[in-house]
């Protein structure tokens, strides 16, 4: 079933509920009982929102002994979260003992927004540093344990921790080519030395200030709409972010800039999404909103859930999808400009020798056909694939991202 046909089942409806009474006590009305309580539980595992929904729920259901395995996995997530968190201080720690400025991306960053900071489900450490500090902090990060990996991003470089991985980045993910790459970087400039020092219960961290938290956040989400899947994780993130800032100071800072980069319709609409499924209050500049493509926009998230776990043939779309391009390009074009970025991220030479790249798409094409042959990867199902893409594309394009204006068809 495709995006435009689909409809919010009765779990997902009480999970929004959830989350909104918990993140800004809308005061809904729950029916969580015996009956639904897996299909909740099971919804909010795949978009990562597992804490905001059920921890410190005082809900009758939640102490019964049916619920002994999800409180003994909310405390598991607890403890782990804890020491994640704590990652993000000691990251903080080493680079700033090294004279190495730095900055948390995300992550914990975007915890401190929310009511309690433990609600938000944690994954990997993602920080930044300049460019010409990234030889000295790989050093310096090998010296206390982290080991580099042979996998690359065109955004950051990956390192395992004896905790969890972490991605240290020279540029925040997201910034979309051409003109307004340009302008994007323009609003990004000052990002480290803008950047301020948040005390925690674990330790200091350092953050982006209010506004480049805001762009960042709100680049990150256009990137995984547009690729692997965008969960409700993301969309509580950003709805915090909102309630915290407030609407008189959001449209003060932030008007201009995302009309001028192109994601002002964007914002506009995760927004109202904010606002009418997750209760988030105040944000009268949202309510114009094109409720058909909110609401496509909330089946989408729903339909994949965080990194599109939810959904297996999210990552092979994301291939015939482009958010990064300032006009649209085919699907056709679009599929072999990330074939290329898979050969270069997986085989260095390629980079520097284009001639390699033809060589690249068939070892790599060929390994992941047999890996999926194997089971060990997610088969791929072509016209399926096609076909869906093609709707994600439809309904993006009305979004208007980075001020894309053309839908253009092989």
């Amino acid at each position: 079933m495709g995006i435009k046909n689909a409809k919010l089942r009765e779990h997902e409806k009480i999970l929004l509920d959830i989350l909104a009474n918990n993140l800004f006590n809308a005061g809904r009305k729950i029916d969580l009982n015996e009956d639904n309580l897996d299909a909740v539980w099971c919804e909010a595992y795949a978009q990562a929102v597992t804490l905001m929904a059920f921890h410190n729920s005082n809900a009758e259901i939640l102490r019964s002994e049916k619920c002994k395995y999800i409180r003994k996995k909310l405390n598991q997530t607890l403890a782990d979260n804890a020491k994640v968190d704590f990652e993000h201080v000691r990251i903080c720690e080493i680079m700033k003992n090294a004279g190495i400025p730095c900055t948390i991306l995300k992550g914990f960053a975007s915890a401190l927004y929310y009511p309690d900071a433990l609600m938000r489900s944690m994954g990997d450490v993602d920080f930044l540093v300049d460019t010409d500090n990234f030889e000295e902090a790989n050093k310096v990060l090998a010296e206390n344990g982290y080991d580099a990996t042979d996998k690359s991003h065109d955004v950051h470089d990956i390192y395992l921790g004896k905790v969890c991985r972490c991605e240290m980045h020279f540029q925040p993910s997201g910034i979309p080519h051409g003109k307004v790459g340009v302008k994007v970087r323009k609003y990004l400039s000052g990002l480290l030395d803008r950047s301020e020092t948040a005390k925690t219960e674990l330790g200091d961290i350092t953050v982006p200030s209010v506004f480049h938290h805001g762009l960042i956040i709100l680049l990150h989400m256009c990137h995984h709409l547009t690729g692997d899947g965008l969960g409700l994780r993301h969309l509580c993130d950003w709805a915090v972010f909102l309630n915290t800032v407030g609407e008189e100071k959001f449209l003060e800072m932030f008007e201009k800039p995302f009309k001028d980069i192109g994601l002002w319709e964007f914002a506009k609409i995760m927004t109202f999404i904010s606002c009418e499924y997750l209760g988030l209050s105040g944000m009268d500049w949202a309510k114009d909103a094109d409720k058909r493509l909110a609401d496509y926009i909330l089946i989408d998230i729903i339909i994949g859930g965080n990194f599109g776990q939810k959904h297996a043939d999210r990552s092979h779309e994301s291939l015939l999808i482009s958010s990064k391009n300032e006009k649209e390009t085919s699907m056709l074009r679009q599929f072999f400009i990330s074939a290329n970025s898979i050969v270069y991220k997986n085989w260095k030479a390629a980079r520097k020798y284009k001639i390699l790249l033809p060589l690249g798409w068939v070892f790599f094409g060929g390994r992941y056909v047999i890996r999926s042959i194997l089971g060990k990867r997610p088969k791929i199902r072509p016209q399926k694939v096609a076909k869906e893409a093609s709707e994600r594309i439809d309904i993006y394009s009305e979004l208007k991202l980075f001020g894309k204006t053309e839908r253009q068809c092989d």
